[in-house]
């Protein structure tokens, strides 16, 4: 019996961001032989389903006959038929449902969700999702991919001990899109942070050292934020992805740097008990 092939989730819009977010995810899901699923939210309140508790049909079947022409638009252009879904009611109550019954791996989202000509930030409520004992990555971006792949990872190396988590993830990224690792540690002068520096660095070269994976580590220059610093790197190396840990996402990025982002950010969790893998 064949095994049940993991989805990469699309918040769809219809509009260029969502097309842009699923070339993204098109790359992503070729390198580990997944399935794309483009998902069409219509958001409802909590309270609006508690009290109307009622679908509006005919508003689902115009998106579904839209969503049909994308399917065979996307298949056409990039030779990849994605599922399509709508769904109505609390975006990130949706969202947890199909992690448990779609078999998402992983949420490749554009920075804003338009609805009614309302926009709202996608990671208002991807950076939330983790629940029971799953934890779930996501990508948020602006722009279409930079290569026909993810070659270049940049990672900042924080000093704070839950870094050590997001070695883990370094290392499945790394064998799983075989892409090269750039590590940059930020200009520190307090020495608790600088030994706690020290030890984060040195685990984590021995950890990537064990695996054989090949990286290069930097120092962020004196002046300027660090966050600002992060992204004058990935400019200057043509970086494809940023991984930061979900907890750090508002200090990298705020709203005014997620309309301009030109380098996708990727979000994890430190990992639990279980864990969505990529394939």
């Amino acid at each position: 019996m064949e095994s049940i092939k993991k989805v990469v989730l699309v918040p769809w819009d219809f509009t260029e961001g969502s097309e842009n977010a699923l070339q993204h995810a098109i790359q992503l899901a070729e390198a580990g032989g997944n399935e794309i699923m483009l998902l069409h939210i219509i958001p409802r309140s909590s309270l609006y389903d508690f009290f109307v508790r009622s679908v509006n049909i005919k508003e689902i079947e115009a998106i579904n006959k839209k969503f049909d022409q994308v399917a065979i638009q996307t298949q056409q252009k990039y030779g990849v038929k994605p599922q399509t879904l709508v769904m109505e009611g609390h975006p990130k109550r949706i969202v947890k449902q199909l992690i448990t019954t779609a078999n998402v791996n992983l949420i490749v989202a554009n920075h804003s969700y338009h609805f009614n000509g309302k926009a709202v930030r996608a990671s208002n409520f991807l950076k939330d999702l983790v629940f029971k004992d799953i934890t779930l990555p996501f990508i948020v971006i602006n722009e279409p991919p930079r290569h026909s792949h993810y070659i270049e990872i940049v990672i900042p190396v924080d000093h704070d001990r839950k870094f050590k988590e997001a070695v883990h993830w370094i290392i499945y990224l790394a064998k799983y899109y075989k892409c090269n690792i750039n590590l940059i540690k930020p200009y520190l002068t307090d020495d608790g942070q600088k030994k706690q520096m020290a030890n984060n660095i040195y685990f984590t070269k021995k950890m990537l050292d064990g695996v054989g994976i090949v990286y290069g580590i930097k120092t962020a220059k004196k002046k300027g934020p660090f966050e600002d610093e992060v992204f004058k790197f990935g400019q200057v190396i043509e970086a494809d992805l940023i991984l930061i840990m979900t907890d750090k996402y508002n200090y990298f990025v705020d709203a005014k740097r997620e309309k301009t982002l030109e380098i996708p950010v990727m979000c994890v969790n430190p990992r639990v008990k279980k864990y969505q893998s990529f394939n």
